[in-house]
């Protein structure tokens, strides 16, 4: 059985000055940064995870930097990308391109 909140109970989300304080008060910046992307499963996830990164990034050339793992049910893909990021800004900036894949369910 789900639990579910009501919205008006829930906490309100971060702002962005809040969100930046945090990411640089337990991250050190330049440095690596993992993201981790759950959709509904297709062919090109991976690639559309990546091709949202690399929009704010560049191209990332870490070999490796792009792991994926399907649910156990097959529904779900679950993506992890690590990337050397300059700073919290760019975090944000990353999460908020990573909201135009398809399918999204998570991130974290």
């Amino acid at each position: 059985m789900h639990k579910f909140t009501d919205p008006s109970q829930a906490t309100p989300p971060a702002s962005r000055e809040e969100s930046l304080q945090l990411l640089e008060q337990f991250h050190d910046f330049p440095g690596p940064y993992m993201f981790k992307v759950i959709a509904f499963d297709s062919e090109d996830l991976a690639a559309e995870v990546r091709r949202q990164a690399e929009a704010v990034l560049g191209p990332l050339t870490e070999q490796g930097s792009v792991r994926t793992r399907p649910s156990s049910g097959g529904k779900y893909l679950s993506v992890t990308l690590e990337a050397e990021l300059a700073s919290a800004e760019q975090v944000l900036q990353v999460y908020e391109s990573l909201k135009q894949v398809e399918g999204l369910v998570a991130m974290i």
